[in-house]
């Protein structure tokens, strides 16, 4: 389930940068930035530590610009709307792997 609520709050916030980002004159550096800080921030609660967080970023921060391009530009929808998708798979892979709780072993108890 969190991992449900993750994936679907990233892609919210991909999705409305793509929209702000569309247009020739939007401000792309506090778009992408609060998409960065969101992308780092929605493995809060994990065991995920820089890397994977700094992934997560970076493809929504790639798959949000790439999605602006596609829906910017009919003439680039081939090739950006296929790299958005590979990010959107990167992305949903990492979240998937970081969201799922594994159970801890048990410590053994001694013999008495």
């Amino acid at each position: 389930m969190s991992m449900l609520l993750r994936n679907v709050l990233v892609l919210a916030v991909e999705f409305g940068a793509a929209l702000l980002l569309r247009e020739p004159d939007a401000p792309w550096i506090p778009v992408l930035l609060a998409v960065f800080v969101v992308g780092s921030g929605v493995l809060h609660g994990t065991e995920a530590e820089f890397v994977p967080r700094f992934l997560v970023a970076l493809t929504a921060v790639g798959a949000a610009e790439l999605g602006s391009r596609a829906w910017a530009s009919p003439d680039a929808l081939p090739t950006a709307g296929t790299g958005a998708a590979i990010l959107l798979a990167v992305q949903t892979l990492l979240l998937v792997r970081y969201s799922v709780r594994r159970p801890r072993p048990r410590p053994r108890r001694r013999p008495a």
